[in-house]
């Protein structure tokens, strides 16, 4: 193959590896078992459970054997016994110079059930270790799941923002028309452009929103590097594909065929919650723990025995070599330390009593948390569901707005008031939807099922078709909106329905939600 025909074929399939690298789509449960599997501080809390496993096996091998070997040597001002008395009526043998090598055995028989209780006490803390673990894993997903669909929302912005601008591009190409034939004012082009400087300005505010979930996303997966830049492809990518410092990021996909597994009601969520909840089994943990360092406490009161030997083999300076052994069985007992046992006792104690308050506190809270979860999920479906229909109400109210502006009934400030509210309620219906997600995972989270798992599209999904009902603006409304002003003085004569009062009253109900610069910038906040 000739040299020239090698390098566009390198080149070809270059550029066709990364677009389809930047063609892959991230969705949400991949994206939390990612954080789940790279998050730093996922990692951390499981070095603690390693540490904790470590902790528990040393309080196990407190029951074992203890030998240890043991060498000295000393050089006394006067000569020593190398030795003790070995032989009846032999003195022994003496030195100035004596090393000594030997072995010794120290194996505990009894200690006041301190040891059974410590390694009960270390079985405990890993697992309250490892519910931190969990309890830090279902937050990660729940923010993981919070900023993604921040990030959607998002970008579903900029989609409906490029509408909008370019529906009032098409309607100031539109008034400069109509200002040069003489039948509109300049102001009505002031007031426009106004409208349209805003759209631009909202744009700005929310493709910087997206930027910033996208960034606050990445550090949740455990990506490093400088905050990302992201930057729209013209080649054959696909028009959402993205590139973070040169190289192709994946695309977020849409929340499509995900119905999450929740419970029907508030009971069940409780009963579920108080067998699962990482923070409630943590503390039923700690306060198991506590007990056995109570126990503990008190084997500080109680005699101790072991059992001790030893084995040595001493020499003077002639290197001459002299063995000899021991065995027996210690007895401590403690009598008086001023008190220091007795407050441990009592210290403890109150570990356990400060535990079953905080039980009692995390019950109570959770009883609330799932009532608020059920409360804000059936709100969010409400809100989602009237937005929609304020959202079809506004369509129609631009409609009649636009006819009536070319009939010359109403005036640019009627037309932009309910162009206004047809975008106002386009992206509340956004905001609903995904608050319908974030929802969802609120709930699983509060009673501890929260999983990447939970939203994978399941096979009956899949046959199904279930789609989110925040999947955008309705890609005909453009094409409407341009429709109505292409045709111009021809819809005048088109009967104006009685509806219109209705949709100007509908619009007036709508313009409260506000698609304000404003109101962005506090979203872009997260």
């Amino acid at each position: 193959m000739k040299p020239l025909s090698q390098l566009l074929l390198f080149t070809f399939l270059l550029f066709s590896g990364k677009a389809t690298l930047a063609a892959d789509s991230l969705s949400l449960w991949e994206a939390m078992e990612r954080a789940a599997q790279s998050n730093p501080v996922i990692k951390s809390q499981r070095v603690e459970v390693e540490r904790q496993t470590l902790e528990q096996d040393i309080a196990r091998s407190q029951h074992l054997p203890k030998v240890d070997l043991n060498a000295d040597y000393t050089r006394y001002a006067y000569p020593t016994f190398v030795t003790p008395i070995r032989d009846t009526n032999v003195f022994p043998p003496m030195d100035r110079d004596i090393a000594n090598i030997g072995l010794a055995l120290n194996l505990p028989l009894y200690h006041g059930g301190k040891l059974v209780a410590g390694e009960a006490l270390a079985a405990h803390n890993r697992e309250a270790s490892v519910q931190a673990l969990r309890a830090g894993g279902q937050d990660l997903l729940f923010n993981v799941a919070a900023t993604y669909t921040k990030a959607l929302h998002f970008r579903q912005l900029v989609k409906v923002l490029d509408t909008r601008i370019k529906a009032l591009q098409q309607e100031e190409n539109d008034i400069g028309l109509r200002i040069q034939e003489g039948r509109a004012a300049r102001l009505e082009l002031i007031r426009l452009q106004t409208q349209l400087s805003q759209a631009r300005y909202d744009r700005v505010s929310v493709v910087q929103g997206e930027k910033d979930a996208l960034s606050l996303l990445a550090a949740m997966l455990g990506e490093s590097g400088p905050v990302p830049t992201l930057v729209e492809l013209d080649s054959g990518l696909p028009k959402d594909a993205r590139l973070i410092e040169g190289g192709p990021a994946p695309i977020l996909a849409d929340l499509n065929k995900t119905s999450p597994s929740l419970p029907v009601s508030i009971e069940e969520a409780k009963n579920q919650a108080l067998l699962r909840r990482p923070d409630m089994l943590g503390l039923v943990a700690t306060g198991k723990a506590a007990q056995e360092k109570t126990a503990i406490a008190r084997g500080e009161r109680l005699p101790q025995i072991d059992l001790v030997a030893k084995a040595q083999e001493s020499t003077g300076g002639d290197w001459e070599g002299y063995d000899d052994w021991q065995m027996g069985v210690q007895l401590s007992l403690p009598v008086f330390d001023g008190g220091i046992r007795k407050r441990r006792v009592e210290q403890a104690g109150l570990e356990q009593r400060q535990n079953a308050l905080q039980q009692e506190d995390t019950r109570n809270r959770i009883a609330s948390e799932i009532e608020q979860a059920f409360g804000a999920l059936s709100e969010s479906r409400a809100r989602l569901e009237a937005a929609t229909q304020g959202e079809t109400e506004a369509s129609e109210a631009l409609r009649i707005e636009t006819l009536r502006y070319h009939s010359g009934e109403n005036t640019i400030t009627d037309l932009l008031a309910a162009e206004s509210a047809l975008w106002d309620a386009t992206a509340s219906r956004l905001q609903a939807g995904y608050d319908i997600t974030v929802s969802q995972a609120q709930l699983l989270r509060v009673t501890g099922k929260l999983a990447p798992d939970s939203f994978r599209p399941s096979a009956v999904d899949k046959k199904s078709g279930a789609e989110h009902s925040s999947s955008g603006i309705d890609p005909r409304t453009l094409a409407q909106y341009l429709a109505w002003h292409h045709c111009g003085m021809t819809c005048g004569g088109e009967p104006i329905v009685q509806k219109a009062n209705t949709s100007i009253s509908s619009h007036q109900r709508l313009t409260a939600t506000g698609l304000s610069g404003h109101a962005i910038q506090q979203g872009a906040k997260l």
